[in-house]
């Protein structure tokens, strides 16, 4: 024992020498919380030391030094008599605290029975003590925590304890004999710290939350080569832009982008302000396959080329409508390898392109007056609309100069590659569209539509397309006049005055323009005349009386009822009825209509009676030749 020399309580704290024979030993909160991480341990293997807390580091080190100091000095047995002056000197030389000799022995056989692990000296404290929960309100605890925590309505733990409380409070009022001794709001708390979390998280937010929050991230698989793996997506980029002439501000554009997989680059891009659609999907897929000689002529700042084109191998989409489109599937099919359709609501399946638009709005958007904030909260005063500077054109030249002169030239976060250099270091290079390949594709990229073939052409968007070589196809294709045959029709959503038609006997397109009487309308794009198209039937809507047509109809329809009802009046009286064909030579004769009578009888009496009796008698009555009259 150590008598006199026994280790102060400080020491104690300090280097976790405790001497498990003297009662009255308790935990201090520091060995409590230092122990507590052994619960947090994965005991499915063994533990490495470097992943413990510096304080347990310490205190094994400390006890395998005395243990050294001891061994290396001891002769004999490991008794009292031999390890007291050890233990003693050891304390003279280090001034160091040190334990009894019986701690000493303990230390001593975990350390050798463990093959000499200094893992077997970290101090354990958290398996000391009376360790069992008390049971008598734990069918409470349970109560309040799936009744009130485990909802969706996320009440706080403190409300739930109040909960608990008072449900102890009731049973003890029922029960006055037994009363339930309750646990304190520390103990409860723990309680609901040891619940599994991602239960927690589905009962509390619900599924789709914890999978998302507990996720496995799969690993992405790496592309090999330039435009093997190329992600596209769209975002509204977060600031206003003005009218470049009427400097009035026209809102938020959509930026789309293309991001090559194995080097880094942004292969394509496009700015519209329409919404995410086809022609958005169909103009960045040109601009990221074609080539780009024509950025520094329209944009003499830019100081870099950018090199990336190509045909792309796999395409990487989202689920949006626009990606699910039948005129995508239709004109992507023949351009890419395959389509790859990421699951809903796991954006991390494509992750590249979502990092780049936060580099483009770290790096970029946030430097531009008049930009939109992610929360409405961080406005304040600031108004977009307001402060907007930025032209679209000098829009346009920023973003491309910032993607050509910056991003591709800069090295990623751990300096492995610069974009730019990894596209040029692949020895493959992916197939290019040139020339009439280059025209070829546009036309694949068309919008797909079936028409018959008329004979006044193929009527397509309210217009009428023809033309000579059409009219040709059809005099001397049987396929084409079959009865209810179509044809395959794509139209450029850029410009409608002309499409292309697939003859199916001759295995190539023929651009058909629009007719003459609609010449207005070239240069047009499908947008626009779908747009015009709709503010012509509104207008016309709004011009139309409904009253008035109402009214009309209705006048008509009774005059017709008026007319029936006179005529069959004159009829019962009359047991004979001239023959109309007589009658209408008779009223082409008085040329009855709008421009004379309405009648072919005359205001003479006496004539209208004997030329109506005497009808019936010849086509010659009254010395009348009728003969050479013809009825309609």
């Amino acid at each position: 024992m150590y008598g006199a020399d026994a280790p102060s309580d400080n020491d104690v704290g300090l280097f976790g020498f405790i001497d498990e024979f003297i009662e009255g030993n308790k935990d201090s909160p520091a060995q409590t919380d230092v122990s507590s991480f052994f619960e947090s341990l994965d005991t499915h293997f063994q533990l490495s030391f470097d992943t413990l807390p510096l304080e347990l580091q310490h205190q094994a080190l400390a006890r395998l030094d005395i243990l050294n100091y001891v061994e290396k000095r001891l002769t004999g047995g490991w008794t009292a008599r031999k390890l007291a002056p050890l233990l003693n000197s050891y304390k003279d030389e280090t001034g160091k605290p040190v334990p009894s000799w019986r701690v000493l022995v303990n230390w001593k056989s975990a350390y050798f029975g463990s093959e000499r692990n200094i893992i077997s000296l970290v101090p354990r404290h958290k398996k000391k003590g009376n360790r069992a929960k008390k049971l008598d309100s734990q069918q409470l605890v349970y109560e309040a925590i799936n009744k009130k925590y485990l909802t969706k309505e996320r009440l706080a733990v403190a409300e739930v304890f109040e909960y608990y409380k008072s449900r102890v409070i009731e049973e003890n009022c029922k029960n006055p004999d037994c009363k339930i001794k309750p646990i304190s709001q520390r103990t409860f708390y723990n309680r609901v710290n040891e619940l599994k979390p991602y239960d927690v998280a589905v009962r509390r937010y619900g599924k789709r939350y914890a999978d998302r929050n507990f996720k496995m991230v799969d690993h992405i698989r790496p592309a090999t080569y330039p435009m093997e793996y190329v992600e596209i997506d769209h975002t509204p980029a977060p600031v206003m832009l003005l009218d470049d002439d009427l400097g009035l501000p026209l809102g938020r554009p959509y930026l789309t982008i293309l991001y090559d997989r194995y080097s880094g680059c942004i292969v394509g891009l496009y700015v519209g302000f329409r919404d995410p659609s086809f022609e958005s999907v169909r103009s960045a897929f040109l601009n990221a396959v074609l080539t780009k000689d024509w950025l520094i002529e329209r944009y003499p700042s830019i100081k870099n080329d950018w090199p990336c084109h190509g045909k792309i191998t796999y395409l990487v989409v989202d689920n949006g409508a626009e990606f699910w489109s039948d005129d995508l599937a239709a004109a992507l099919s023949p351009l890419v390898t395959n389509i790859l359709y990421t699951k809903a609501a796991k954006p991390w399946e494509k992750p590249h392109v979502e990092k780049a638009f936060d580099s483009f709005y770290k790096l970029l958007f946030s430097r531009l007056p008049g930009k939109t904030f992610n929360n409405i909260n961080e406005l304040e005063d600031y108004d977009p609309k307001k402060h907007a500077a930025v032209r679209v054109s000098v829009f346009l030249e920023l973003l491309y100069k910032w993607v050509v002169d910056y991003f591709h030239m800069k090295p990623d976060s751990r300096e492995r590659h610069i974009p730019y250099h990894k596209w040029h270091e692949s020895k493959w290079r992916p197939n290019f569209y040139e020339g009439v390949e280059a025209e070829q594709l546009k036309i694949e990229l068309g919008r797909l539509n079936t028409r018959t073939l008329g004979k006044d052409g193929i009527r397509l968007h309210n217009l009428r397309y023809n033309s000579e070589e059409l009219v040709a196809y059809k005099k001397r294709s049987a396929k084409a006049n079959r009865k209810g045959a179509t044809l395959k029709v794509k139209t450029d959503p850029d410009d409608i005055s002309h499409v292309y038609v697939f003859l199916d006997e001759d295995k190539c397109y023929l651009k058909v323009p629009m007719i003459e009487n609609y010449g207005h309308l070239r240069g047009i794009s499908l947008y626009q005349h779908e747009r015009i198209c709709a503010i012509r039937r509104l207008n016309t809507r709004l011009q139309k009386d409904d009253e008035a047509l109402a009214d009309t109809y209705l006048y008509i329809d009774r005059r017709i009822d008026g007319e029936l009802e006179r005529i069959s009046k004159k009829r019962h009286k009359k047991s004979t009825i001239p023959k109309t064909s007589n009658l209408s030579k008779i009223a082409k004769y008085k040329k009855v209509g709008s421009e004379g009578p309405v009648s072919i009888a005359t205001k003479q009496k006496n004539i209208k009676s004997s030329l109506v009796a005497n009808l019936d008698k010849g086509d010659e009555a009254d010395g009348i030749d009728l003969s050479d009259i013809d009825g309609y």
